[in-house]
């Protein structure tokens, strides 16, 4: 019986794991844009390294 009660509860998990929903708070749209401002930083220094 557990041998199917595991891999049942995984596959649950997955999908109730992909189902969250994504959070467009105020907060991860700012973290979003000081992360493209930092990366878009390092992509300026390498392209002038070389």
């Amino acid at each position: 019986m557990q041998i199917l009660i595991i891999p049942i509860g995984f596959i649950l998990w997955y999908f109730a794991y992909e189902s969250k929903p994504i959070n467009n708070d105020e907060v991860t749209s700012l973290w979003e844009k000081e992360n493209y401002v930092k990366r878009t930083k390092l992509l300026n220094i390498l392209k002038e390294s070389f």
